[in-house]
């Protein structure tokens, strides 16, 4: 019988708040406290109700997890965050790209884009349009905006998930995801210059018309002459994009007071794990852009934006909310009904593993990725009853995890260890590997290597005392649920999108980008199970919500999208979500099987949520795999590819283990073993 780490709701009904953004009332009411949009606990709608905070009772706490154990890294770090004192350096953000650096790069709040300039910004609406290989919505620069007296590039002086405030010279920009709206806010007297210069529309209401669209100003105190804009301290002014089928305006009306923070609230109530991002009080509604199936119950008559994930509607509400199916953690196949033909193979294939020393890298993506692997060979033993075997596994496992949680290790070796970052606030590796020393792909690397400490826990409840210390921090690192000094929330996350952000400083024209969707579905398995294991209810709850929204992005934004609208693409999966482009491609192979393969990465037991839920499901799901395999399945990823076809249905599944049986060890992917394969499929059958 399949053990879930979590098997019953433990928060049926509640919902869990997570903050709006960090800083100062200054910085995040630009000096107008009274006229702050940024919504509380207490302002959300009645019906949310139960709203507690969420935290962690142990591992990423504030007060337990302290990277004091952690020798500092030295040196200078990547790259310097422009933020203001006391915030929290926001890397993984889709609007990294504004904060960290020298150059002006590019962030995508959808249904915007918006890039800043020297002294000022550029900001519209991205024309989306379709090719075979790409979904393409480029930054556009429909609307500047020169600050006077202001120079350079901006300070974020208020920072969250889903916000963020940005300080140029006099100016206080607040900007969302999920708003179409650009508010300014002025900490002093101040002047704007604005192109094409707005005409005046009505009582407190100015138009611009610029690529093929109409863009909107709306303020109570401003003086609008031309081209110049005129704010005294205290006063503020909204820029907003008219939807297609809208007029300035009623959208004008729908818009509220500036944007400075989203609070963040989830539950899980069954088999629903629900968000819900907070703009504005319940009293003073806004306007929103949402996806279509967030749109119930919403006043969502205003229009609609195009973006590269889907038309999003434009609507007056104060809170959107939103459920998906909620994935449980797990670390363990069910192979109790397997026949004896299946597991003869199964031991089989283990008992060549034993022979064979085991190696593991000394870098945080392959080391860990081997010490994941190496847990699944562990589980795959107890599932099929060879105890001995199980003990031999968990014994190599623990000795290489004991190495990996010495937090002096660093000190010792220049390798299998851990620094702190105390500038950008993180765990590093002192071995790094894609840019970790950058933030990038932190929850790839960690979730592997939490899933694996999980596994060893749960064996040996004696390890505890020796792994806690650094995997604590390892969890706090990609997971902290609430802002503390020491690490970000949710580091890379994005509650609007559904999904995390895998680049750290996002240095690029087209935003953010993500390309995994299956290790980050395993990052939020490593802290569940991790959490679990540990006694930590709070984070465990997190995480629970974090594995489940992933794990929709991941079917529902990667491996089986809904691509109505953009029928010049050609394929039936995305490999690599930006900000601004969907594409078929990755950042290391131009193989078919690597497009499909990246996304199913390493078929841990949790990605059996992959499997195809209606016959429509199954024909993608099937389609994209001889796409991704045309001549056959000894190809890159080819053993990932069996495994989901696996998951296709009985039929498919014994198809599958008779070309697994014969699948080149030249198939089967450094994350995986041929005995964890067959267990895969054997359990899917």
């Amino acid at each position: 019988m399949r053990r879930h780490l979590w098997a019953t709701a433990a928060m049926t009904g509640a919902l869990v708040a997570l903050t709006g953004c960090d800083g100062g009332a200054e910085g995040q009411n630009g000096g107008t406290p009274e006229a702050s949009a940024s919504a509380s606990a207490e302002s959300m709608p009645p019906e949310a109700g139960g709203l507690v905070a969420p935290g962690s009772d142990e591992v990423a706490a504030p007060a337990t997890a302290d990277p004091s154990v952690l020798p500092t890294r030295g040196g200078e770090s990547a790259a310097t965050a422009r933020v203001a004192d006391g915030l929290v350096p926001p890397t993984n953000r889709w609007y990294s790209g504004l904060v960290f650096g020298d150059q002006p790069f590019v962030a995508f709040p959808a249904p915007l884009s918006f890039a800043s300039t020297d002294g000022g910004f550029a900001w519209g609406v991205p024309q989306v349009s379709a090719s075979p290989d790409t979904i393409l919505g480029p930054a556009s620069s429909d609307v500047t905006v020169t600050v006077e007296g202001a120079t350079g590039l901006p300070v974020a002086t208020a920072a969250d998930s889903v916000a963020v405030t940005l300080e140029y010279g006099d100016a206080a920009v607040n900007l969302a995801a999920g708003s179409p709206v650009v508010g300014v806010t002025a900490t002093e007297d101040l002047t704007l210059t604005v192109a094409p210069a707005p005409a005046e529309a009505g009582d407190g209401v100015w138009t611009m018309d610029a690529g093929g669209r109409t863009y909107g100003i709306t303020s109570e105190s401003a003086t609008v002459e031309g081209s110049t804009v005129t704010l005294s301290a205290g006063d503020h002014v909204q820029m907003f994009a008219v939807p297609d089928g809208g007029d300035a305006a009623s959208v004008a009306a729908a818009v509220g007071a500036p944007v400075d923070g989203v609070d963040v609230n989830y539950s899980i109530d069954g088999d629903a794990a629900t968000t819900a991002l907070t703009y504005a009080p319940e009293d003073r509604p806004t306007l929103v852009a949402v996806p279509r199936e967030r749109a119930d119950g919403l006043e969502c008559d205003l229009g609609t934006y195009p973006s590269i994930n889907g038309e999003l509607a434009a609507c007056s509400a104060s809170t959107v909310a939103w459920s998906v199916p909620a994935v449980e953690p797990d670390l363990d196949l069910d192979l109790g009904d397997i026949t004896d033909e299946r597991r003869a193979e199964i031991v089989a294939a283990l008992e060549a593993e034993a022979q064979v020393e085991p190696t593991f890298p000394v870098d945080t993506y392959f080391g860990s990725k081997a010490l994941h692997r190496h847990a699944m060979l562990v589980n795959t033993a107890d599932a099929v009853g060879e105890t001995e075997l199980a003990d031999e596994f968990a014994a190599a496992l623990s000795d290489e995890l004991l190495a990996w949680a010495d937090p002096a290790g660093c000190e010792r070796r220049s390798e299998k260890c851990f620094e702190y970052d105390d500038q950008l606030r993180g765990v590093v590796g002192l071995e790094t590997a894609f840019g970790s020393e950058e933030f990038n792909d932190h929850h790839f690397h960690y979730g592997y290597l939490l899933n694996a400490a999980a596994v060893a826990l749960e064996r040996d409840p004696s390890l505890e005392d020796a792994l806690a210390p650094v995997m604590d921090l390892v969890a706090a690192d990609i997971a902290s649920p609430t802002d503390a000094e020491a690490f970000p929330t949710l580091r890379a996350f994005d509650p609007f999108a559904g999904h995390s952000w895998a680049s750290g400083f996002a240095p690029f024209g087209d935003g953010n980008n993500q390309e995994s969707s299956s290790e980050a579905v395993l990052a939020w398995n490593g802290v569940a199970a991790w959490a679990q294991a540990r006694g930590d209810k709070a984070l465990a709850d997190t995480a629970r919500w974090g594995l489940s929204a992933e794990a929709d992005a991941a079917v529902n934004r990667w491996l089986r999208p809904n691509l109505e609208g953009f029928d010049e693409y050609d394929h039936d999966i995305v490999a690599l979500q930006w900000g601004g482009k969907r594409e078929h491609s990755t950042w290391f192979s131009a193989e078919p099987s690597a497009m499909l393969g990246i996304e199913l990465i390493p078929m841990a037991p949790v990605q059996q949520h992959l499997a195809p839920e209606d016959d429509a499901a199954i024909e993608t799901a099937l389609r994209s795999i001889e796409s991704a395999a045309p001549g056959g399945y000894d190809v890159p990823f080819g053993d990932y590819l069996l495994m989901y076809q696996a998951l296709a249905g009985p039929e498919q599944a014994a198809a599958a283990w008779d070309e697994a049986v014969d699948l080149s060890d030249d198939g089967i992917d450094d994350g995986n073993s041929r005995a964890a394969m067959l267990a895969w499929i054997a359990a899917a059958e």
